[in-house]
């Protein structure tokens, strides 16, 4: 095994993304016995390990919020199916952090990509021509209209991506090619992530919102983003001044969708939590691992990630990995204390403790007159 990244591990490059989207999900590991795992030889043991961490760290859920962003993005595609003269929509995912907005968007564009293989195959022009069904890039925070079109270019192998060639290319030239590369290689989704980073009250903020939209016109491919606060960066801001106009088209152009974090699990809420809690248990590889030993802590698991998706998961795979290596093969309460997580939900947990505890009171309150009557 390689461990330092090469192409073919990266997502920004279509190597590393066709290895994603077209490889097969990690097998899960039989899970032993302690009495077993305690007759393994030391290499035996570390290699075991060693794939259960993998599969903790990478096995994925899909929540109620991913199942209807789900729905709406393959509506969004699939109706784009417009000519080259009108232009196609395009829609943002935005969402704070910790919401698993882009393993969410990642795991759409694999779906896209295994579709549009199945629909067109691997490859156009007699063979010649590689179908490349997504492109995925990330703006950085000093993206520029220039850096947005090398990183296109470098996703699909461009000689004209290299920095030092690139420089003697006009912008407008590197867009043109860029543009090719999309057309050429039957791209029909492009993934961009982090597109809070554009500073819309900069000139260059303003040239690459207008790229953007010159992009959509172009481009025979629909846009996805994602990104933090959008309401807050001015983007889809609705605005007739001349410098915001292309905010204005964009915010005429783009739907934004989101990905908000549990409720309280309280009343009607609580189905969904738990269900997801009982998804998680069934692929935790652990010996000691009891029916419903997740569920049972609910409330406790909820506290503790605030409701927020990415919170629990970094609980649950730090638990594991602890379990594994301390001998508990459980996740006990005792065990998950012992384990610090991200500093926004450690420092909101005894917020959100009181709040589920009041929220469950006004429930029960709710309910003594229902029984009276």
């Amino acid at each position: 095994m390689i461990l330092p990244l090469e192409r073919d591990q990266l997502l920004s490059r279509w190597e590393g993304w066709r290895d994603f989207a077209e490889a097969p999900p990690l097998e899960k590991p039989e899970r032993l016995s302690m009495k077993q795992l305690d007759e393994l030889g030391e290499d035996a043991r570390i290699e075991y390990d060693y794939h259960r961490e993998r599969y903790h760290a990478n096995f994925l859920v899909k929540t109620p919020q991913v199942e209807r962003l789900n729905v709406r993005l393959w509506d969004l595609l699939d109706a784009n199916q417009q000519g080259p003269s009108r232009v196609k929509g395009a829609a943002v995912v935005d969402s704070p952090p910790g919401l698993g907005k882009t393993t969410a968007v990642d795991a759409f564009g694999r779906a896209f990509h295994k579709r549009q293989i199945i629909r067109h195959g691997t490859a156009f022009d007699d063979g010649q021509t590689i179908h490349i069904p997504v492109c995925r890039v990330a703006f950085t925070g000093n993206t520029t209209t220039r850096a947005l079109n090398e990183a296109i270019l470098n996703f699909y192998n461009h000689p004209s991506a290299d920095a030092s060639k690139s420089r003697y290319l006009r912008n407008r030239n590197l867009a043109a090619l860029a543009a090719e590369s999309v057309r050429r290689h039957g791209t029909r989704l492009i993934i961009v992530d982090d597109v809070h980073f554009l500073k819309i009250h900069t000139d260059e903020g303003v040239a690459l919102a207008n790229e953007l939209k010159w992009l959509a016109n172009e481009y025979p491919a629909t846009f996805l983003f994602t990104g933090v606060n959008m309401s807050d960066t001015g983007l889809l801001s609705e605005s007739k001044t001349d410098r915001k106009l292309a905010m204005s088209q964009i915010a005429r152009r783009w739907t934004r969708l989101t990905l908000p974090p549990f409720e309280h699990p309280v009343g009607e809420h609580r189905k969904p939590w738990v269900s997801i809690l009982g998804t998680i248990e069934s692929h935790l590889v652990l010996a000691n691992a009891r029916p419903r030993m997740l569920r049972e802590q609910a409330d406790y698991l909820y506290e503790r990630s605030t409701g927020m998706i990415g919170s629990l998961f970094k609980l649950i795979t730090l638990g594991a990995v602890h379990a594994m290596r301390d001998g508990t093969e459980a996740l006990t309460r005792e065990l998950l204390d012992e384990i610090d997580i991200d500093v926004a939900a450690e420092d909101a947990r005894e917020v959100v403790a009181k709040e589920l505890e009041q929220k469950k009171l006004s429930a029960t309150k709710r309910k003594k007159p229902d029984a009276a009557a």
